[in-house]
């Protein structure tokens, strides 16, 4: 569904800027109906607004996706030089993917509590004055850290079942992210042959798996709960 909105200027030149200065596009991002002609009046008294209708042609963003590429972008403004942010939509979440070519470590931080931090502040900016897409997630990548971050700790959970299985006893992992743990546990609710629960509170909680006589006493743990 695209995203159609009405805002005015005193100039329809004027209401087409603010709009795409609003949502970070441009004018050829856009479709413009002019439902009224700006005027100035005599001597100022009587002047009209000019009103115009914009309909953004990417019909696979919301204005909240779009706001929060706009926020993000200013917030690497103020920390890298150089830098490109793409915007991807699903049902449920806005995929900001961050291209740059240095001070990466800065932007990540200790195990992505940067880029944590980013995802709450740019999710606050973006849901402020807009109904489009409000519900959706706010999800930032740089440069596949999340992703190869997925895979790794998706293979430290595949191996250590295994080894669970194999020695019959149960394994503590090192404490993990709200982020990591839920990777583990989506992981883990597809190894048969153990079960696994969580200790501990804050930065301290650990995954402990634990072998099961079979898969279907496995302990489950719901994701949601530990966001």
């Amino acid at each position: 569904m695209s995203i159609v909105l009405e805002r005015e200027g005193k100039t329809v030149s004027e209401a087409i800027i603010n709009v795409c200065e609003e949502l970070g596009i441009t004018r050829n991002e856009i479709d413009v109906q002019v439902l009224q002609e700006g005027s100035k009046g005599i001597l100022g008294i009587g002047g009209k607004e000019a009103r115009v209708r914009i309909t953004v042609i990417r019909s696979e963003v919301s204005e909240k996706g779009l706001r929060a590429k706009k926020a993000l972008e200013g917030i690497l403004g103020f920390i890298v030089s150089t830098h490109s942010v793409d915007l991807k939509e699903s049902p449920d979440k806005i995929k900001l993917d961050v291209k740059i070519s240095d001070d990466k470590g800065l932007l990540i931080g200790k195990k992505g509590e940067m880029i944590k931090a980013m995802e709450y502040i740019v999710g606050k900016i973006s849901s402020r004055s807009c109904e489009d897409g409000k519900q959706k997630r706010v999800s930032i990548d740089i440069d596949g850290y999340k992703r190869r971050r997925e895979e790794a700790i998706s293979r430290i959970a595949k191996e250590t079942a295994r080894k669970v299985r194999k020695i019959g006893k149960p394994i503590t992992l090192d404490p993990m992210t709200a982020f990591e743990r839920r990777i583990t546990y989506i992981t883990l609710k597809h190894e048969h042959g153990i079960g696994f629960e969580t200790k501990g509170a804050g930065e301290e909680k650990r995954i402990i798996i634990n072998p099961t006589i079979s898969s279907g006493t496995r302990s489950r743990e719901s994701s949601q709960k530990e966001a």
